[in-house]
Formats: C-alpha cells, sequence, structure tokens
C-alpha cells in the first residue's frame, strides 16, 4: 500500500511503469488506477472532444446553480433528451464546489480507473501460476488498448463499457452471479447498455450452441451494409418513449450525414488500425473453434466466454454500420481479446500459437495506432509532474504536439 502513494506523490507516470514491472504485486493495479486519476486532472482537452463539453457544463452550473428539483427534471424530459445518471449527477454535485474541469475529471478517473484496472488484474489472476510469454504479453497490451484509459475522455460510454466487461466476466468466468448487478448498473452510466446487458441475459438463461453462434459470427462479418431507415423505424417503434430523443438523434439523418464526415476526413490508420484487430480476431477464432476436438472438453468458464464474445462480436459487426454503433464492436473486442488471452494462459494449442505469431503484424498495428491515438490527450503534465505541481501548474500539452 505504502508503494502506491509513494510512487503517486512523487511521479503517478513512474508508478505506472514500476505496476508494469511489478505486476504480481498487491500494491500494483492500485497503482495504476492511481494514474489514471491523475490522468484524468492532467488530460489535455481538445474544444472538438466530448470531455470539453461536460467541463462547459460544470462551469455553467458553477456560476449559476439550479435547485435540485430543476435539475431532476432535466431527466427523462422530451426536451433535453438526458437519459444517463452518472456523468450530469456528478457533474451538478462538483458544480457546488469547484468550476475546475481537472478535478470533474480526476473524479471521472475514480471510477473509470477503479473498473479498467480491476479488469486487466482479472485477466493476470487467470496466469498466476505461469510465466507470461510474448504472445501473452501481446494480447493483454491489445486488451489495455481497445479502450485504453485515454478514451476517459468519452466518460459516459467507456466507463459503462469497463463497468459491463467487469460484470459479465464475473458472472460467466468466475460464477459470481453480483456479476449481474455491476452489469445492469451499468445502464446508468449509459443508456445504450440496454443492448449488451440484454444480450448478455439471452445467453445466460438461453443456450446457443456454439455452431450456430460461430456461423452467426461469420455470416456477421462479411455484412456491407444495412438499411438505417428501417432500423430506425423498428427502433422508434419499441424504445420506451423517455428513450425515443436519443433514439432519434443517434439514427437520424444528419447525425448519419456528420458521421459519414468525420469518418472520411480521418487519416487512413484510424480506419484500418481497427479493421486489423477484427480481422485479428476472426482468424484465431477460427482457429478455437476448429480445435475443439483436441481436448476432451473446454471448461465451463471458458465456454461461457467463448459462446458470449461470439454472440455479442456478431451483434458487434452488424451495429457498426450503423452510425456510432462501432461502439458495440469494442466493448465486444473487450470480451474477444481476453478469451484470446484466456486460451494461451490455458491450453497449449500450437497450431493457436503458429496462427497467433503469423497474424500478429495485425495486433502490432492496432495497439502502434492506439498508443498514437493515446497522445492526443496525454499530457506532458501527465508524464512529467505529481499532484502537487500539477496543481500549481496548469499548461496540458499533449504529447502529440512533440511529434508533429
Amino acid at each position: 500500500m505504502k508503494n502506491n502513494f509513494v510512487f503517486f506523490l512523487f511521479s503517478p507516470f513512474l508508478g505506472l511503469i514500476q505496476a508494469i514491472k511489478h505486476y504480481r504485486e498487491s500494491w500494483a493495479r492500485n497503482s495504476i488506477w492511481l494514474f489514471v486519476i491523475f490522468y484524468g486532472y492532467t488530460m489535455y482537452r481538445p474544444e472538438i472532444m466530448d470531455s470539453s463539453r461536460y467541463v462547459a457544463k460544470l462551469q455553467e452550473l458553477y456560476n449559476a446553480p439550479v435547485s435540485w428539483d430543476a435539475f431532476l427534471s432535466n431527466f427523462y424530459s422530451d426536451e433535453t433528451g438526458t437519459v444517463d445518471i452518472y456523468q450530469p449527477l456528478v457533474t451538478y454535485l462538483l458544480s457546488f464546489f469547484t468550476n475546475n474541469g481537472n478535478v470533474l475529471f480526476a473524479v471521472f478517473g475514480i471510477l473509470f480507473g477503479f473498473f479498467y484496472s480491476r479488469n486487466i488484474w482479472l485477466l493476470l489472476d487467470l496466469s498466476k501460476k505461469q510465466k507470461m510469454t510474448v504472445g501473452m504479453v501481446t494480447v493483454l497490451i491489445a486488451f489495455c488498448c481497445v479502450i485504453g484509459f485515454w478514451n476517459l475522455n468519452g466518460v459516459r460510454m467507456w466507463t459503462a463499457a469497463h463497468m459491463f466487461f467487469y460484470g459479465a466476466f464475473l458472472l460467466l468466468v468466475n460464477g459470481n452471479k453480483k456479476g449481474v448487478i455491476v452489469a445492469v448498473l451499468s445502464i446508468l452510466v449509459h443508456f445504450s447498455f440496454v443492448l449488451p446487458v440484454g444480450i448478455l441475459l439471452l445467453f445466460y438463461f438461453v443456450k446457443i450452441p456454439w455452431r450456430i453462434l460461430y456461423f452467426f459470427f461469420i455470416s456477421s462479418f462479411f455484412i456491407s451494409s444495412l438499411n438505417i431507415e428501417s432500423i430506425r423505424s423498428r427502433l422508434e417503434s419499441v424504445a420506451p418513449d423517455f428513450l425515443l430523443p436519443r433514439v432519434k438523434s443517434y439514427t437520424s439523418d444528419e447525425y448519419v450525414e456528420t458521421i459519414s464526415d468525420l469518418n472520411a476526413t480521418g487519416n487512413w490508420y484510424i480506419t484500418y488500425y481497427s479493421i486489423s484487430i477484427n480481422w485479428y480476431i476472426m482468424i484465431l477464432f477460427t482457429i478455437i473453434y476448429f480445435s475443439k476436438s483436441k481436448f476432451s472438453a473446454y471448461s465451463k468458464s471458458f465456454s461461457n466466454l467463448f459462446g458470449f464474445s461470439l454472440l455479442f462480436l456478431s451483434v458487434g459487426n452488424i451495429t457498426s454500420l450503423l452510425p456510432s454503433g462501432n461502439r458495440y464492436l469494442l466493448v465486444a473486442q473487450l470480451f474477444a481479446t481476453a478469451l484470446l488471452f484466456f486460451y494461451y494462459v490455458v491450453y497449449e494449442d500450437r497450431e493457436y500459437r503458429k496462427w497467433a505469431m503469423l497474424c500478429s503484424p495485425l495486433l502490432f498495428f492496432f495497439i502502434i495506432v492506439s498508443v498514437r491515438m493515446s497522445f492526443d490527450t496525454i499530457s506532458l503534465m501527465t508524464i512529467l509532474t505529481n499532484p502537487v505541481l500539477a496543481t500549481i501548474v496548469d499548461l496540458p500539452i499533449p504529447l502529440i504536439d512533440l511529434i508533429k
């Protein structure tokens, strides 16, 4: 415990490095947690990102306080369309004390960092009795990058994602039914997790054969287009009234056009890094599926995680064709990379390891681009300062400025 706070006070970034080096120590996961909180305090927040909008709302509430009743009236109303609880509530409560965006995102980092660090150690705990191989380390790094700590910028969606993963993993792999509670609570952080929670409950209560799940997954991988108008009509017909404003905003023609324009102006590697990990997952999942005859039986934990990953990836592949729907695919990729790490740890499959090595350039490309993207919000303050200096100096210069 002492190591956590010594590193945190002296240099949270050094604490991160030491936690990676001494990942078997009990204090390591909390050093990661503290670093994420410090990252939230020192992150660079460009005006075009969601984080600036959240800070602007904090400052608005600070300068013009609203009553509790007025605040509550914003939820589930046609005028505001507010259906998420976590981010608005934290922002509102903090506005009584501060208008500092650094403090706001440090607080956001508490919940995000907790689940981010715990999810990493859910995987590391699987390999307690084994020496980490290069393949295992590479997949673990990819897992950390799928929804990295730098995604704190989109605090609602990605905090909910790590909450959902944590709860679902406890249920599927550890057999802990309390995980359902954590998974369901993710809906309070981002309303769209109604879908992942529904998929989790469907998988848990309806036993779907692997053959159906695998061919559903392969079919979804090659779907190239969807009828958005038909989907919009269907969603509007089944969504409860309080969700209709959000459904309409996410499927409107204007939103579709905006997302298309953003995708068209993005760098080529932003498009292909997601494709690269998707192909990596598809190839290795295929190897695992056709290798099942080598083993008399997979463990229940592995079978649960593999089956759910196939189902969730299938849904993610389909929703990725909708505007902003690729976010579900990222959450599904958390489960997929966790499954690939699990397979490395538990099963000695030479064929799998051979294909993993052959496809490793796809994974390396994904990791490199992910790290590059993190430079947009990781600041020099995050790397070079500590909690004392960061309260005195507030010059968040993103690392990307050192490269360009």
